[in-house]
């Protein structure tokens, strides 16, 4: 398949012009599902979805097969792909069960005050402006609620920022290279550059363990470096890896969450007032935008031994690529996939954050995060008109976000 990314059925969703709307492509995708070409299957359909990220038999290692090792040589591997993403049990187990030790549910109860101070802080400084960019506000947001976890220096924030968009790009080369096995992705400079940006922002976090394990505090770093089960700890280079993929995931999804949340309630207005009418429902929302408009549009897994996806019977080493966005509108899953609706009550589970032992970890505080930011927003007095004629999302296809969407608040 390497060098014919014209004959692979996802190559439509490389071209840009399509990320403005990419749901037409995905439910033709989704209506072939389970989709066979050559040595890749697609899946776009919600029950196949959810039943291989639960699956055994499907690994999340696919830069260890060896297809992949033709397009991204393991002299390109980057320190950011060393991850408990790309991590197949038991070693997935051992580090998610550390991990989780500092996530659960009295740890991220107790951030919600700190929240909405971040959130209270950049929604008053912005709006007194009148006008600001959308995706602006949820950067700010996401990157100062993340930043109080770890306790990192407000001079440090601006930095971080360019580290945290550079890996977003970084982070989609596993999945892009298992589903098109190709090296016309990603230039030969994007890739130096992505090696040497997750070598500094390694670099930064391993000093700031080093100066936690001196001087503990109450913040995450200091929580992972101290979590123990039964005897077990996290290593320095664990440590570092969680921290660079946590403040790059939470700073993308909560960014693109609360980003086309705005949209979207911007674009039904009777939603909107539904928020306001019943402010209660925010977590409702969050649920409904992580659904309706996916932050994490596919992921892929490669088959470990003998499996069936759908109907379709495959062997050891086949890849298989899962269209979460097409699934998240599967109408046997979700009637009415394609209304938002602000309230939804839905029976089966939305995919944007995964399922199975993959479930994101940091999901119930990203999800606190956008309902409060979208609150904010929609809560306020003044009523807000998005000027969709600027809109543009980014490069990215794993990950679905706006690079632009300016707003203007209005008495």
């Amino acid at each position: 398949m390497t060098g014919s990314l014209g004959t692979n059925p996802l190559f439509p969703l490389l071209d840009h012009a399509v990320r403005r709307d990419p749901y037409p492509i995905l439910a033709g995708l989704r209506a072939a599902s389970p989709l066979r070409a050559g040595d890749l299957v697609v899946v776009g359909d919600h029950a196949t979805c959810m039943a291989v990220l639960r699956d055994p038999a499907m690994g999340n290692d696919t830069l260890g097969h060896p297809s992949i090792a033709e397009v991204l040589p393991r002299s390109d591997s980057l320190m950011v792909l060393e991850s408990l993403f790309f991590m197949d049990p038991p070693e997935h187990g051992r580090q998610r069960s550390l991990i989780s030790k500092s996530f659960t549910p009295r740890i991220t109860g107790r951030y919600e005050p700190m929240i909405h101070g971040v959130v209270d802080r950049v929604y008053a400084e912005l709006a007194e402006r009148g006008s600001f960019d959308v995706v602006d506000y949820a950067t700010r947001v996401s990157l100062g609620v993340i930043c109080e976890l770890m306790a990192i220096p407000d001079d440090d924030v601006a930095v971080l920022k360019d580290w945290s968009d550079e890996l977003a790009l970084a982070t989609e080369v596993p999945t892009l290279s298992a589903a098109f096995r190709s090296r016309e992705l990603f230039s030969e400079e994007e890739v130096s550059s992505f090696a040497k940006t997750s070598f500094e922002i390694h670099a930064y976090f391993a000093d700031l363990i080093h100066k936690r394990r001196r001087r503990p505090g109450e913040d995450l770093i200091s929580s992972l470096i101290e979590v123990r089960d039964g005897g077990e700890a996290l290593t320095r280079a664990e440590i570092t890896n969680v921290l660079l993929n946590l403040f790059a995931a939470a700073h993308e999804s909560v960014t693109n969450v609360i980003s086309s949340g705005v949209l979207a309630l911007h674009r039904n207005r009777d939603q909107l007032a539904l928020l306001r009418a019943q402010p209660e429902i925010a977590p409702l929302l969050v649920g409904e935008v992580l659904r309706y408009d996916a932050p994490v549009q596919l992921t892929a897994r490669v088959a470990l031994r003998p499996a069936t996806v759908g109907e379709l019977k495959v062997e050891p080493g086949t890849m298989v690529v899962l269209l979460l966005a097409a699934g998240n509108r599967d109408e046997a899953a979700f009637p009415g996939a394609d209304r938002f609706e602000a309230d939804r009550k839905p029976k089966n589970l939305q995919l944007s954050f995964g399922a199975g032992p993959h479930y994101c970890i940091g999901a119930a505080l990203a999800k606190q995060e956008a309902s409060i930011a979208l609150s904010a927003l929609a809560t306020r007095p003044s009523e807000f008109e998005a000027d969709e004629d600027a809109l543009d999302y980014r490069r990215h296809v794993v990950v679905r976000g706006l690079r632009t969407l300016p707003l203007t608040l209005r008495p």
